[in-house]
């Protein structure tokens, strides 16, 4: 997030076990990719229309990564079976599959505000349960990572925080104070520290209350306790061109892995263009906010070719967008009014995909039956409105069939969503916000957009 957050004055309106199983691993041995080359520059994309900008960045990744890598993308139809679980940032200067050179098909990723884990709670963060829940006891990851960065706003915002003051926000100050045991030790440990200092450090030290309460989840405990899943915390600085990595018990090759990834992306990409860089380390003005699955085959920066500083973006579960509900959706909701009330980006964009395992859960739901997750169904359900038109416009067609309908339906649903947040419904009234749905199928290669 941008570090011009500490939390300014709310502007009203906005400026401008039904689960894929996985297929084996293909990924144990392989070895990093170059991270994508950048698309036109910002100032020629801004220029470009909205959805022709996206076409044209599917259509750059098609033919210079898709068609040339069936070697890659073959396998990935069939199901992913991903290494890490990847917690990052929204910002739109920090996706790790560009900066850790991380491929399709190898990490399961989340991305919200500061990169932040609750603790487990039911009733409250099922977007985030519901994907440590299917990464973990589905995909069977091996190691969940949690990165930090640098000049991150979530953090300066929980860092400006004053105790018993009134909330200005709908949904960020709620979501950011997760991370207020990293704040209260920060403050204590580092009080001689200038304000950037003590944020900087914060950055860390959020990093590892995450840590500590994805071990409040008992599956991830249970996979701690017996071996089969590692933790790991990290820092991307993008001001200084560094990343740190660190663990209790440290697995140099899950390790290894991420910052060869990393020292591959700063040799290939930050230092050879300090023009895309340098203006990002004062801050982020994306143009869009996109909304994707986690699903460690469609990391929208890789098949939209989006540069680092162009896209906010959130990954979860079946890229579900709930309705407005400050009490069982902070997590979303304060991306959101982050994206339009302080970061004024123009575009929100929903996008699935093919072969989503959300999706296939969602379909196959049997009403009445209890559940057998303790997230997934949940938080799949946010999409009953367009199962229920799917089921009974497609009736008649197989059960795959309907999934690849509902794949689209689901995204309409989240967008009808969207317009519940009253600075969503305010952009959209006074012409500064545009919504777009998206669909990319990555066994055909095709990626196609609407507009509702």
């Amino acid at each position: 997030m941008s570090g011009c957050l500490c939390l300014p004055k709310k502007k009203e309106a906005a400026g401008k076990p039904s689960v894929d199983v996985p297929a084996s691993s293909l990924l144990q041995k392989q070895k990093p990719t170059q991270p994508p080359p950048p698309p036109p520059s910002k100032s020629k994309s801004k220029g470009m229309d909205a959805v022709e900008r996206l076409k044209n960045g599917f259509a750059q990744f098609k033919a210079e990564v898709y068609d040339k890598k069936p070697e890659l993308f073959e396998p990935l139809k069939a199901g992913q079976a991903p290494k890490y679980m990847v917690f990052a940032c929204a910002d739109s200067r920090v996706c790790p599959s560009v900066t850790l050179g991380l491929q399709p098909g190898e990490a399961f990723t989340i991305r919200n505000i500061a990169a932040m884990v609750p603790a487990y709670d039911k009733t409250r963060y099922a977007g985030i349960g519901s994907a440590i829940e299917y990464a973990v006891c589905a995909l069977k990851v091996q190691v969940l990572v949690v990165i930090g960065h640098s000049k991150c706003g979530g953090i300066r915002a929980l860092n400006s925080l004053k105790d018993g003051t009134p909330d200005t926000f709908h949904f960020v100050e709620d979501w950011v104070r997760i991370g207020n045991p990293a704040k209260k030790k920060v403050q204590t440990e580092c009080a001689s520290l200038s304000f950037d200092d003590q944020c900087y450090a914060l950055e860390k030290e959020a990093v590892n209350t995450s840590l500590e309460n994805l071990k409040t989840y008992p599956f991830v405990k249970e996979g701690l306790a017996n071996g089969t899943l590692k933790l790991v915390g990290g820092h991307y600085d993008f001001v200084s061109g560094k990343f740190d990595t660190w663990e209790p018990k440290t697995d140099m090759d899950a390790v290894g892995r991420l910052k060869s990834g990393f020292e591959q992306f700063k040799i290939t990409v930050y230092d050879k263009k300090p023009e895309l860089f340098e203006p990002l380390k004062s801050g982020q003005t994306p143009r869009y906010m996109v909304f994707a699955c986690a699903d460690s085959r469609v990391c929208p920066s890789v098949t939209l070719r989006l540069q680092p500083g162009e896209a906010f973006t959130i990954r979860n579960i079946a890229a579900m967008v709930p309705a407005y509900d400050k009490n069982r959706y902070a997590g979303v909701g304060s991306a959101i009014e982050y994206a339009v009330c302080a970061l004024k980006v123009e575009v929100i964009v929903v996008i699935g995909h093919s072969k989503c395992g959300g999706i296939k859960a969602l379909l196959t739901l049997q009403d009445g039956a209890p559940d057998t997750f303790h997230f997934v169904e949940d938080w799949v359900r946010i999409g009953y409105v367009a199962k229920k038109k799917v089921q009974t416009i497609c009736a008649s067609l197989s059960v795959d069939d309907q999934c690849s309908a509902l794949e689209k339906e689901a995204v309409n649903t989240s967008l009808e969503n969207l317009k519940t947040y009253p600075f969503v419904k305010e952009g959209l009234a006074n012409g500064t916000l545009k919504l777009v749905g998206g669909h990319y199928d990555f066994v055909k290669g095709v990626f196609t957009t609407w507009q509702p």
